[in-house]
């Protein structure tokens, strides 16, 4: 590809404002980089494990509401990329993913570092772009950025494919100056809004027979218009919000851990649930609707509707904070209903957690109330994740990957994040197991200083210890628990990063200074 070409897809990315990438080394992949450096007005961190790096291109994306990018070389490194399309797509996080290819023909003629590309992650991305070849024009080229970032962002947010064939010699010009060739068209992105919600669409939906509705806010957006809605719904309808709705202000108190610590009482069964966001974390919710099957409005813009609570949800296409205002304006009152479920909340206990599990519990507690300036909170998967929400109010930001719920990233997304944002402080607390599993997110050319990462050492992962089955055969123990001895002191010596140990749990003031302290990793050791 010419090296005018190359240039031109840096000018057509900044005037998109995708700004913020994370990159692999390689060498089908330098001349890409390449344009980019020349170009001189992006931010680039290296990252040379590229599942570390897809997901702390991630990370960046979540900071700013807006797609970051990730790049990387041909062949197998590729695929290590998937993990993070993955989360990217089922999160509905905007994400530009280009890899380098060889050229087409060299495909399956035992070429080194060639595989089968396009199309790569498919079905996990929104769509897919293919560029190849010197002949290509800048009028395709730019209409095919622009409808690479589009799609990332609109009817839903999600990661898109870029592959990028490069052929020989592909060092060619890198000694000349960058070619700044200005795009045709300014890069402008309209959202469409969908139609209003009139009352009477919350008469036709909800019946004036049904008095015990229901709203839960899953997995969502930071979104200040649906703050608003809620923030008046809460005091006429019980509200649920996930932990990482970024509403949890407005929900019920200690919701979660009542449904996981008390009997549920038939009284809170809803008539009719009103859903937005994505999924939920809590299971004991999901069982409970799952059994009951009260009817089930979900309220979205646009995108596929996932059925978690096996209820067959009716779809109403409009913006969650307009629908929960309108419900709000026109739907019955019935506080004796609200009442139950504030008592309910107020019953939650402990008593299930003893031991290690309480004192983890006791420490996420502590991270999440601290006083002063909240932190931003990024959470790994299992358990520490739902502490949180047992936990449940918190003034932070809280963040996790539960788009698909895998351990791999949860770090290498906090890394992202707080390299995009480097004026706010961010936290990452996470298990012993997802720490190792993801120990490459350390691996970059300038590790955030505004990160502390806390790891929670139990000696494997202790989820399987809390769900019910894996015990019943005591042989599959080592293989899917993944019991191990180790303390991550020499680990994280080897990033070159501050450690400290703690062996029991402190005082809200004590981990304050430790956290403004320059330690930047705290091992929790709870076995």
């Amino acid at each position: 590809m010419l090296r005018e070409n190359l240039d031109f897809i840096a000018t057509l990315f900044f005037e998109a404002g995708i700004t913020h990438w994370a990159v692999s080394p390689g060498s089908r992949n330098a001349p890409i980089v390449a344009s980019f450096l020349r170009h001189g007005q992006f931010t680039l961190h290296s990252f040379p494990d590229e599942r570390a790096a897809a997901f702390a291109a991630l990370g960046m994306s979540l900071s700013n509401q807006y797609p970051a990018g990730v790049i990387c070389t041909s062949g197998t490194a590729a695929i290590n990329l998937y993990p993070a399309v993955c989360e990217a797509y089922y999160q509905r996080t905007p994400l530009i993913v280009i890899t380098a290819d060889r050229p087409s023909d060299l495909i399956d003629q035992w070429d080194g570092q060639t595989i089968h590309q396009e199309h790569l992650f498919e079905p996990h991305c929104l769509d897919f772009f293919a560029i190849e070849g010197h002949s290509i024009d800048q009028i395709s080229l730019q209409n095919t950025i622009y409808s690479a970032v589009e799609t990332s962002l609109f009817p839903i947010n999600g990661p898109v494919h870029i592959n990028l064939s490069l052929e020989d010699p592909i060092y060619d010009g890198l000694n000349k100056p960058f070619f700044n060739t200005p795009p045709s068209k300014p890069f402008v992105f309209k959202h469409k809004t969908p139609e209003p919600v009139k009352a009477e669409l919350i008469l036709e939906t909800i019946p004036e027979s049904f008095s015990k509705i229901l709203v839960i806010v899953g997995q969502h957006d930071p979104s200040q218009s649906l703050s608003e809605s809620l923030s008046l719904l809460q005091h006429k309808i019980p509200v649920l919000t996930d932990i990482c709705s970024h509403q949890i202000e407005y929900g019920i108190e200690n919701w979660d851990l009542a449904l996981s610590s008390n009997d549920f009482e038939e009284t809170l069964i809803p008539e009719i649930i009103v859903t937005v966001g994505m999924a939920t974390i809590s299971k004991p919710l999901k069982t409970i609707l799952r059994k009951y099957k009260p009817k089930h409005i979900h309220v979205c813009d646009a995108g596929a509707v996932g059925d978690p609570f096996q209820t067959k949800p009716m779809v109403l296409n409009h913006h969650d904070a307009d629908f929960l205002t309108a419900l709000y304006l026109h739907s019955q009152e019935n506080l004796n209903f609200l009442d139950q479920w504030r008592k309910f909340g107020d019953k939650a206990n402990l008593q299930k957690l003893t031991g290690h599990y309480l004192a983890e519990f006791e420490l996420v507690q502590t991270m999440m109330t601290l006083p002063g300036e909240p932190p931003v909170l990024h959470f790994g998967n299992s358990m520490s994740i739902r502490y949180a929400s047992w936990v449940g109010q918190s003034m932070s930001q809280i963040f996790c990957n539960r788009g698909t719920s895998g351990i791999d990233g949860s770090l290498s997304t906090a890394v992202g994040f707080a390299l995009a944002n480097p004026n706010k402080q961010n936290i990452c607390i996470l298990g012993d197991i997802s720490f190792l599993y993801d120990s490459n997110g350390m691996w970059t050319n300038h590790f955030p200083q505004n990160l502390k990462i806390i790891i929670i050492n139990n000696g494997g992962g202790q989820i399987f210890n809390w769900i019910n089955g894996p015990s019943v055969e005591p042989k599959l123990k080592p293989f899917i628990e993944t019991p191990q001895s180790y303390q991550f002191a020499d680990l994280c010596k080897f990033f070159q990063l501050s450690h400290i140990a703690l062996n029991q749990p402190l005082s809200a003031d004590k981990l304050k200074e430790i956290i403004n302290s320059n330690v930047q990793c705290i091992e929790f050791i709870s076995k």
